[in-house]
């Protein structure tokens, strides 16, 4: 996500590393069941499990990049897209359509990767890196916000994961029918 949410700012590091821990179990629950096919079947909106994986992956690799630094949008692959002034969906349709033809187990693997990354970079850091400026984490000449960068940490990563989660859960659901409303078994 290009902006922090209106959040409920963990305590300290300790307190994001568990919520992140929380929210990257639950997650991991909803989907631990699933085989690739199951995972590449798209939703209503058009977008697959496997798709929402990706989605989350591309933004929490944006900020481990932050955090070390580094360009988060080139990372991203999106640094065109954000310097014309797109919007967050059409960065999302961008995302989406980058990573559509990426097999489900390497979407896992490199979900699995980035936030191995995330946990590590967030350990290296202390609680008052947290609340330092977004800014702050700019690469050398770039100029961006002075809110604390926690917001965007938390915004993508365990704030994030809940919200997709929510959406793999009622994909799950509408799959489980599906086969009813078919006549199949």
């Amino acid at each position: 996500m290009n902006t922090p949410p209106v959040i409920d700012v963990p305590r300290d590091k300790a307190d994001a590393l568990e919520r992140i821990h929380r929210s990257w179990l639950s997650l991991e629950e909803a989907i631990a069941r699933l085989e690739a096919g199951e995972m590449q079947v798209p939703g209503p909106e058009g977008w697959s499990i496997k798709d929402h994986l990706a989605h989350l992956t591309t933004w929490e690799l944006g900020i481990v990049e932050l955090l070390h630094k580094r360009a988060r949008f080139e990372a991203m692959g999106v640094q065109e897209a954000v310097s014309n002034g797109r919007s967050e969906d059409e960065i999302n349709d961008l995302i989406f359509r980058r990573r559509a033809n990426r097999t489900a187990a390497d979407v896992l693997a490199y979900f699995a990767e980035v936030h191995d990354r995330m946990v590590d970079v967030l350990r290296s850091m202390d609680d008052e890196d947290l609340m330092r400026p977004y800014s702050s984490f700019l690469p050398e000449g770039a100029t961006g916000s002075e809110m604390p960068v926690i917001g965007w940490i938390v915004g993508n990563t365990y704030a994030h994961y809940d919200e997709h989660r929510r959406t793999i859960q009622a994909l799950l659901g509408s799959m489980e029918q599906a086969p009813g409303e078919t006549g199949e078994g």
